[in-house]
């Protein structure tokens, strides 16, 4: 294969051995390499891909979403795949239906369609119907793809450790790192009940939401093999761009598409990855539904509360606070130039976001922040790519749906639900309630120490010799004192707050009454250090 598509850069990064890769052609009275070894390095990897089948096609739809650490020549090629695969056979699709489920496909369903609603590179779907009378769609994973899969991925590490050795194509990051990062995908995806496991915690998540609806999904038919979920009747998306019947409500239907992302991505720390126009429906009433969670990404919780924190510091034009959460997320502070990152990032908020909103291309702005701080040498986490790609394609759709939707007007509108999340989410009771436990284990442990000072000042063989020995002990005596105010007052304010925190009764305007004591002796005797200490510093200056 790698000669046949001329890809023996791959053996060694030498452009004559591509020539010499297949054999030379006459054309026009001269022997000249075949027009495809003379394609670009990008068009005869797809071309490869293409023919090697679904695992390196399912590969080359990854690649086209990593212009952060792929080439863009390549990039351009891989979009060009296409995700639309031959079906197999019906018969092999009702024997692994009964092989998976263990029993007749008659009994299984009243009616089971041969004809395939939908193929994919690992699935295809049926429709068919419950014996409840409820309709449904069976996923079926393609016979012997796991085995293929496994095969793959282990050609593309070889390729990929190839690339490294003898090619520069990938600089950022190693070809090792992205073909990991493929294969710890695709096995995700390739597991039914990881998938079930995602649509029931968004059904969970958005069951009392009126605005959107999530497919139920049914256990007692689904496996590692096959998914059963309920089907849905709705309009795909490009559909209602197209419509101009008036039957549905375009702007509204924005509105909760970009408030349906939003929430996934800032609020609930997970996403579907891949809302292309395939997988997003419209129902009645303009209703949104997404009908496959094949690729869901969760996010860690330091990357939700720097992305969070940066999204803000977007939609405010925050150059500052951008720069920060950027270097958070990546690790990098203290290892890159923190003044020359904050510059780069204030003249890259002022070229591409401090303009109309209505000029400012979302995906390409993404894309090119990405690029700058990939630059620095920051090298960000790869579920913040695809939360990239994810925000532009809200933009894209939004387009279609609303040319006046203003994606960064809608966001920082959004980011009161953003800061409100930030302060109440569980997170932020757990961090406080840690910071009490640290407090509390250092005033606990605080009268042990000074009994272990005592002791050893009570030792006769020590010796302290000092000339100012009353003016030590009188600056000791005062530090001591200032430390212990200090502790006492930040774990009254530290109990206080876990007090309103756990909402017991007597309440005043649901606040309870025992947290607004202890925040108001809190705020005295804070009052109170801060007028002795600004007095303590006049007088000094007096001395002085």
């Amino acid at each position: 294969m790698l000669a046949k598509y001329g890809l023996a850069e791959f053996v060694s990064h030498r452009p004559f051995l591509r020539k010499l890769s297949i054999p030379l052609t006459r054309s026009g009275g001269k022997y000249r390499p075949p027009r495809l070894v003379r394609a670009t390095f990008g068009e005869r990897l797809r071309r490869a891909f293409e023919e090697l089948g679904p695992a390196f096609i399912k590969f080359g739809q990854i690649l086209s979403d990593r212009g952060d650490l792929v080439p863009e020549g390549i990039v351009r090629e891989m979009k060009k795949l296409q995700d639309a695969v031959a079906p197999f056979p019906a018969a092999e699709a009702r024997a692994l239906v009964e092989e998976s489920l263990a029993a007749p496909i008659e009994r299984l369903f009243l009616i089971f369609h041969e004809e395939v609603e939908g193929s994919a590179s690992l699935a295809q779907v049926h429709r068919a119907i419950l014996p409840t009378g409820q309709p449904v769609a069976v996923k079926i994973k393609r016979p012997g793809i796991e085995e293929q899969i496994q095969a793959d991925i282990e050609i593309l590490k070889q390729l990929a450790g190839l690339l490294d050795h003898r090619t520069n194509y990938f600089q950022v990051v190693k070809a090792i790192d992205i073909v990991e990062e493929f294969e710890a995908q695709i096995l995700k995806e390739l597991d039914f009940e990881e998938e079930s496991l995602s649509v029931k915690k968004f059904i969970d998540e958005y069951h009392d939401d009126k605005t959107v609806a999530i497919p139920q999904v049914f256990d007692d038919y689904t496996t590692r093999d096959v998914l059963v979920q309920e089907f849905i009747h709705g309009t795909k998306i490009s559909d209602v761009i197209a419509d101009d019947t008036g039957r549905f409500d375009k702007a509204l239907i924005n509105r909760r598409t970009a408030d349906f992302i939003l929430s996934q991505l800032f609020i609930n720390g997970h996403f579907h990855a891949d809302p292309h126009p395939g997988n997003f429906m419209v129902l009645d009433k303009n209703v949104v539904c997404f009908i496959d969670f094949g690729m869901v990404y969760s996010l860690r919780p330091h990357e939700q509360d720097n992305l969070n924190l940066m999204m803000i510091g977007l939609s405010r034009l925050d150059s500052v606070l951008v720069a920060r959460s950027l270097l958070r997320m990546g690790h990098a502070e203290g290892k890159v130039n923190q003044i020359a990152f904050e510059s780069a990032v204030h003249d890259y908020v002022e070229a591409h976001l401090d303009r109309p909103l209505e000029s400012i291309d979302v995906p390409q702005a993404f894309t090119q922040l990405l690029s700058m701080v990939i630059g620095f040498g920051v090298r960000l986490p790869p579920r913040l790519i695809y939360v990239a790609k994810v925000i532009g394609g809200l933009q894209s759709i939004g387009v279609g749906l609303d040319p006046q939707f203003q994606l960064l007007t809608h966001l920082r509108s959004f980011s009161a639900r953003i800061w409100a999340n930030q302060l109440g989410s569980r997170r932020a009771g757990n961090r406080l309630l840690d910071s009490a436990l640290n407090w509390s284990d250092t005033l606990l442990d605080a009268p042990a120490f000074l009994q272990d000072i005592r002791r050893l000042l009570r030792d006769p063989h020590m010796r302290i010799s000092t000339p100012e020995a009353d003016t030590v002990s009188e600056t000791l005596d005062r530090v001591g004192f200032r430390t212990t105010f200090a502790l006492v007052l930040s774990a009254l304010l530290i109990s206080s707050a876990l007090v309103v925190h756990a909402d017991i009764q007597p309440q005043i305007n649901g606040i309870p009454v025992f947290g607004i004591i202890g925040f108001a002796i809190g705020s005295v005797m804070g009052l109170a250090f801060l007028f002795a200490g600004v007095a303590r510093i006049f007088r000094w200056h007096r001395t002085r």
